[in-house]
């Protein structure tokens, strides 16, 4: 009897393990594994000075427009937009961006979209591309996100015409989070 049971325990174990690696293995979220458009990502952001909160975040790239498309767009969003620099073209990404607090007390705000390097482009190589200034399609992903509310509009990059998997990067600690978030990587491609 004491074996048949250690070995039903033994077999749980075993099922609980494996079984607890296909989760892991579908929330990692690295450089070599961005997020592919459409995927929500999930990660947290500590808030606040004194007493640090921590909200949970869930980034989803909804779409993105690449090339002429884009030019097009971005001087339909302002006709003083300027052309990209030889051998670049910009890429639009409209993003989600949501923010949850963990207690019911939870009610700090995140600015998303006041730092230039928030979201950055970086190339197949992993080498970061320039910030651009160009004014956006509406609604340009910008705002002020309370717990459990969400935003979502567009960022601009400018990238190598040629680079066929650029990858956008959403770093928590230039939008004003204390710390605990992680750069989260997703493809623009």
């Amino acid at each position: 009897m004491k074996s048949r049971f250690a070995m039903f325990v033994a077999g749980i174990l075993v099922l609980v393990t494996v079984g607890g690696i296909e989760p892991a293995a579908a929330q990692e979220n690295s450089s070599t594994k961005p997020a592919a458009i459409g995927s929500r990502v999930r990660s947290m952001i500590e808030l606040g000075s004194v007493y640090a909160n921590i909200y949970d975040i869930a980034i989803t790239v909804v779409e993105t427009v690449r090339g002429p498309e884009a030019l097009e767009r971005l001087k339909a969003a302002d006709p003083g937009n300027p052309a990209p620099r030889a051998g670049m073209e910009y890429l639009l990404a409209r993003v989600k961006f949501e923010m949850k607090g963990r207690v019911v007390n939870d009610n700090l705000t995140f600015s998303v979209g006041k730092s230039p390097l928030e979201w950055v482009a970086l190339s197949e190589e992993l080498s970061e591309y320039e910030p651009v200034q160009v004014k956006v399609p509406a609604p340009p992903l910008a705002g002020v996100v309370k717990s459990g509310g969400s935003t979502e509009g567009w960022v601009a990059f400018a990238v190598e015409a040629k680079d066929p998997k650029p990858v956008m990067v959403f770093d928590p600690d230039t939008g004003g989070a204390t710390g605990r978030g992680r750069t989260l990587f997703f493809r623009l491609y």
